[in-house]
């Protein structure tokens, strides 16, 4: 199975339910992250993430997942001022699963978006680094004026349905869900695109253990014709996305790579754009491991007031320490640097985050 059950399960440590008592049957696992970075334009307040996993077996291969997740983001430079809390549901949903030599596995419900291997980084603990992937949450530069902006993938967890089927070596699956992986759409979030049915799907193979290499692709409309300016030309704006990803580990490195191929169909042509990272991380003894993560995003050409003659790009670059000081508690400190759209000069920023994890049933 994929990424989603793994990350679920691995969080907390689920057992088979035949071998669960009643209280076994339900595991609540929380995650508290506070990270602050100095330098290059950044403010004196920390960040502060919790992130609650909580799951319930009801028995015959059927589960239920919930997922709440609060942040108190950074102040923008250089107002000082810390935002509200944020609120949100990340994932409410049902699963059934059945094991075989062909398992299946059945998701419905407000589900983690089924491409995007940088979406295991939005919880604190199972995150490498400290940062978070600027291709996930950094809008591109407006190409069409007409519509909202768009990041190359988001971090989104839609309304839908994923159907995912595995053997020893091949995993596949197929989903409808209700927003474009590039549009943000999370339950209960006033600012989430219009429902519009988006088909995804994708492929993978494990040619040998710790190899894995996948491809993924989704087809539909990522804005509506309702959410367009009055003076736009009227209907959808469709997007083709391909994402080609792989992950091997070996002894105790962990190497992750992902690349994202985006095409925009607009009034006049279609447009262009990537995002991609690669990261990796070394155990060097049980308590102390190293990570690092390289990664962009290529924007479209700005089709009108921006002028842009080249495709703008964003770049950005980590490198971390981490250190377990118990089951529970991990410190990192972080070196970051990014050169944001439009920019030739690069933000340089050093970050301590301080992780505490612990699973409550």
């Amino acid at each position: 199975m994929r990424k989603t059950a793994a990350a679920v399960l691995l969080l907390l440590g689920a057992a088979p339910a035949t071998a669960q008592t009643q209280y076994e049957r339900v595991g609540v696992d929380a995650t508290i992250g506070v990270d602050a970075f100095q330098g290059d334009n950044t403010s004196n307040r920390p960040q502060v993430i919790v992130d609650v996993v909580g799951a319930a077996q009801l028995g015959n291969g059927w589960q239920l997942y919930v997922r709440p997740w609060f942040r108190q983001a950074r102040p923008t430079p250089p107002t000082g001022t810390p935002p509200a809390w944020d609120a949100q549901l990340y994932q409410a949903s049902l699963r059934y699963e059945r094991p075989g030599p062909v398992a299946m596995r059945v998701d419905a419900g407000y589900i983690t978006s089924p491409i995007g291997l940088g979406l295991f980084d939005t919880n604190p603990k199972a995150n490498s680094m400290i940062s978070g992937h600027s291709s996930y949450f950094v809008p591109m530069l407006p190409f069409d004026t007409n519509g909202p902006r768009v990041p190359a993938i988001a971090s989104t967890y839609p309304l839908g349905a994923l159907l995912t089927i595995s053997g020893n070596r091949w995993d596949a699956r197929g989903a409808i869900v209700n927003s474009s992986p590039v549009r943000i759409s999370i339950p209960g979030v006033a600012t989430n695109p219009r429902s519009t049915p988006v088909v995804e799907g994708g492929l993978g193979v494990t040619p040998l253990t710790g190899l894995r290499l996948g491809v993924s692709i989704a087809h539909g409309a990522y804005v509506t014709s309702a959410e367009l300016s009055p003076l736009a030309i009227p209907g959808d704006r469709e997007l083709t996305m391909t994402a080609f990803e792989g992950e091997y580990a070996v002894r105790y490195t962990k190497v992750t790579a992902e690349v994202i191929h985006d095409t925009f169909a607009v009034p006049g042509g279609h447009l262009r754009a990537y995002a991609w990272f690669v990261q990796a991380t070394q155990t060097l003894t049980p308590r102390w491991y190293v990570a690092g993560r390289h990664e962009g995003t290529s924007s479209p050409v700005a089709g009108n007031s921006l002028g842009a003659a080249a495709q703008p790009s964003m770049t950005a670059g980590e490198l971390t320490a981490g250190f377990r000081a118990s089951r529970d508690i991990t410190v990192k400190a972080s070196y970051y640097a990014r050169q944001p759209y439009g920019r030739q000069d690069w933000d340089q920023q050093g970050g301590m985050s301080l992780v505490w994890q612990h699973r409550f049933w």
